[in-house]
């Protein structure tokens, strides 16, 4: 079997998940908050030596050992996907004069408090439940240093510290938190939250953020750049198709014209 037919296929399944990503950053180009992705590729060593024998060629057969070389083992080189990253940089500001729509301005997170435990998302998009609980769009508790909020006045007012105030007293700060490493150790787990998979005492209190009450942060995903990387994904992926077309049509030729016997 033709294993250059490898190199075409490692290239095809990674051209595959750069289109699933850019799907999903397209799919929530008008997501309150969203981050998008990026897609790194590398390329695999090739291990010419693991588990592979020396070909010994017939003994009536006059060719070189050298130049059959090429021939042993897994020696042909593949790309892979390195890595997916996240585009941490700030969203485009949207003035809703809602006084319960809240931007966060630098790098930090809302904590929320879900029934799964904290998770943590840049929509600032909040409400308040039927209980008088600030929450989410999706109606999970926005934690204050405090604990919950409890929205009882009527004027709900958010400096650019987080310090919520009600008819001028203040009530709670707003549980703003950053990471040590939120590129590799944050996952997405649905309904634009996120998870961190790090250790605890790397979620530290996210100072350098600022509060914008009455906007909120559109999501930072470049359509056109990414309809763009969309149509060269999926021009590449058919070039890599073909090529794995054509080396199938050549193994099958190998199988049946090659092995004929004519008199």
């Amino acid at each position: 079997m033709l294993k250059n037919i490898y190199t075409p296929l490692a290239g095809a399944i990674s051209q595959e998940r750069a289109l699933e990503m850019i799907a999903n950053n397209l799919a929530n180009v008008n997501t309150v908050g969203f981050k998008g992705d990026n897609v790194t590729f590398t390329l695999q060593e090739p291990e010419p030596f693991k588990n592979y024998p020396s070909p010994l060629p017939p003994a009536n057969f006059k060719q070189d050992l050298g130049d059959i070389f090429p021939l042993r083992g897994n020696d042909m080189s593949y790309v892979g996907v390195a890595a997916m990253h996240k585009d941490m940089t700030q969203g485009p500001a949207i003035n809703t004069q809602n006084p319960y729509d809240l931007m966060i301005e630098g790098q930090g997170f809302l904590t929320a408090q879900t029934s799964e435990g904290p998770r943590y998302t840049r929509a600032g998009n909040l409400t308040v439940s039927q209980d008088g609980v600030l929450v989410t769009k999706q109606g999970d508790p926005v934690l204050g240093e405090k604990g919950l909020i409890y929205i009882r006045g009527t004027q709900f007012e958010v400096n650019n510290r987080g310090e919520i105030f009600q008819d001028g007293q203040m009530l709670d700060r707003l549980k703003l938190v950053n990471f040590s490493n939120p590129t590799d150790n944050l996952e997405r787990v649905g309904n634009n939250y996120y998870h961190y998979a790090g250790r605890a005492e790397d979620i530290q209190p996210a100072g350098s953020a600022s509060i914008r009450q009455g906007f909120l942060e559109g999501s930072n995903v470049n359509a056109i750049k990414n309809l763009t990387g969309m149509i060269i994904a999926h021009r590449s992926y058919e070039a890599y198709q073909k090529a794995v077309s054509n080396y199938d049509q050549i193994m099958e030729k190998s199988s049946n014209a090659i092995g004929d016997v004519r008199a």
